[in-house]
């Protein structure tokens, strides 16, 4: 029976986000004269941050922008070269789609905020005036098609490489050096899967190892449910096919689903404490040298 080989450019595609974002910084000649003469250091400069009520429409903008970033990265995997990621072919159609409706909330909510921006800034300077020595000025900020025009995002999609893309044949030397990287980037990809539910592990591990009742032995609900959802995001970013890896990941789910339904459990009875945090040790040191071997 043939065995069919795949590789990563068979399970998954690359992904880049470019974001443009309006700068919000204003620089402080005031404040910046008087720490350079403190400190006797004339290439110290000082920027005042702007838009930092978290109430004003426009850090709203920004803070919403920031999440499609934060969706982009978590639901990828990193890549050798720090711009593209990558994505497994079976998470393309719930990424395009998830994207999508949060670059279009942005969008929304700067056609909606832009007719009244200046009133925007007005609020900002009233509210960094309850602040003493506040200096901000209309003068610091952009103006409305500044920032719109600085607002953007581009979502471009590429196949992984492959030595078959060649069109011509390269020496040995440079083959070796291309699969190398490959490679690298497989390890790498495979480091960031474990790190997804070894970190939330780790974290209850060392909460369920203090006896209850003694310092730092409480834990909140979100200690195992970060540890659920590590592991359902790290199966949907899975390109590794290891039996031992799959066998890890299914042994941590197991283990914690028997906890997850009665936290009261972990909380209250020493017996189950003890017991769970035996069990999860034993899974967070194996994928501890996993992760190491990775």
């Amino acid at each position: 029976m043939d065995v069919k080989i795949t590789t990563l450019a068979d399970k998954a595609m690359l992904v880049k986000l470019t974001m443009r974002r309006a700068n919000l910084t204003s620089r402080d000649a005031e404040a910046e004269s008087v720490i350079q003469s403190q400190m006797d250091d004339q290439s110290l400069i000082v920027n005042r941050k702007l838009f930092r009520d978290k109430g004003n429409p426009i850090n709203k903008i920004l803070t919403a922008t920031s999440q499609i970033y934060q969706y982009h990265k978590k639901h990828t995997l990193p890549y050798i070269d720090k711009g593209p990621r990558i994505l497994p072919n079976g998470q393309y159609f719930e990424y395009t789609q998830h994207m999508r409706g949060l670059i279009g909330d942005v969008d929304n909510m700067l056609k909606q905020s832009m007719p009244n921006y200046d009133a925007y800034v007005q609020m900002d300077i009233a509210y960094r005036s309850q602040k003493p020595n506040s200096r901000a000025l209309v003068s610091d900020y952009p103006t409305a098609d500044e920032f719109e025009a600085k607002m953007g995002y581009d979502i471009r999609f590429s196949p992984m490489p492959e030595s078959r893309h060649f069109l011509f044949d390269i020496n040995d030397e440079d083959l070796a050096a291309f699969d190398s990287a490959l490679e690298q980037a497989a390890q790498l990809a495979r480091s960031d899967y474990v790190a997804r539910m070894l970190k939330p592990l780790s974290h209850l591990v060392d909460k369920l190892t203090k006896p209850i009742g003694t310092e730092n032995s409480i834990f909140r609900d979100t200690a195992v449910e970060n540890v659920v959802e590590g592991i359902e995001i790290a199966r949907r970013l899975c390109i590794d096919d290891s039996p031992e890896m799959q066998e890890l990941t299914d042994k941590l789910d197991k283990t914690i689903a028997q906890y997850s339904t009665n936290l009261e459990w972990l909380r209250e009875s020493p017996i189950v404490r003890e017991r769970a945090s035996k069990e999860l040790s034993q899974i967070a040191e194996a994928m501890g040298a996993f992760m190491g071997a990775a």
